[in-house]
C-alpha cells in the first residue's frame, strides 16, 4: 500500500499518512475518541481489527510490555447496544477498518489499528496487530507505524514511537 519513499513526515515519533485523507481521519479520531473511556488512565493500548468474516476483534494490552489483557470478537448482528460506550466503539471501528480496507489494493484477510484513545496507527506491511510478537516487532523493527491520527508521544504507546530524527526520502 506505502513504502518508504511515500512517507516523509515523522511527527513526535509518528510517522503520518503521506496523503491527508479527510474521511479516513475523522473516522480515526472518532474511533480514537470512543476508546479513550475504555484506555484512559490505565496505561493500556487496543487493537481493533476487522477480519474478511467481518468479524470485528478489540484486544487490550499492558503498554510497558505488551502483555494481553482482554480480547472480545463479534459480528455487527452481535454488537452491543449503540448507546454503550463498547457499542459505539464497535460501530465506528468497523467503519474505520471497512473504509481502511477499501484504500488496500488486495485487502488482507485481517486489516487492523491500535489506538492509545488519542491517535490511530497501522503496519501497512503487517496488518494485523494480534499477531503473534506484532507489538514488539513494531517497537524494534525498521518498519514505522503510520499514524493517520498521532499517538501521544508518552503514555501507553510510546515505546512504539520512532525517534523524530528518522525520515524516509
Amino acid at each position: 500500500m506505502y513504502n518508504d519513499t511515500d512517507m516523509a513526515n515523522v511527527t513526535q515519533g509518528w510517522t503520518e499518512l503521506p496523503r491527508p485523507n479527510r474521511r479516513l481521519t475523522a473516522l480515526a479520531e472518532s474511533v480514537a475518541r470512543l476508546a479513550r473511556p475504555l484506555l484512559d488512565g490505565s496505561g493500556l493500548l487496543m487493537g481493533l481489527e476487522l477480519d474478511s468474516s467481518d468479524s470485528l476483534r478489540l484486544v487490550w494490552w499492558r503498554g510497558d510490555d505488551f502483555s494481553e489483557v482482554a480480547r472480545i470478537s463479534a459480528c455487527p448482528e452481535g454488537f452491543c447496544p449503540e448507546d454503550t460506550e463498547e457499542g459505539a466503539l464497535q460501530e465506528a471501528a468497523f467503519e474505520l477498518l471497512e473504509y481502511l480496507s477499501g484504500r488496500w489494493p488486495n485487502p488482507p484477510q485481517t486489516l487492523g489499528v491500535i489506538t492509545d484513545g488519542t491517535g490511530i496507527a497501522f503496519a501497512p506491511d503487517h496488518p494485523q496487530p494480534s499477531a503473534p510478537g506484532w507489538l514488539v516487532r513494531q517497537a524494534g523493527g525498521p518498519a514505522p507505524l503510520l499514524a493517520i491520527v498521532p499517538l501521544a508521544p508518552q503514555g501507553a504507546c510510546a515505546l512504539l514511537a520512532k525517534p523524530d530524527t528518522v525520515a524516509f526520502h
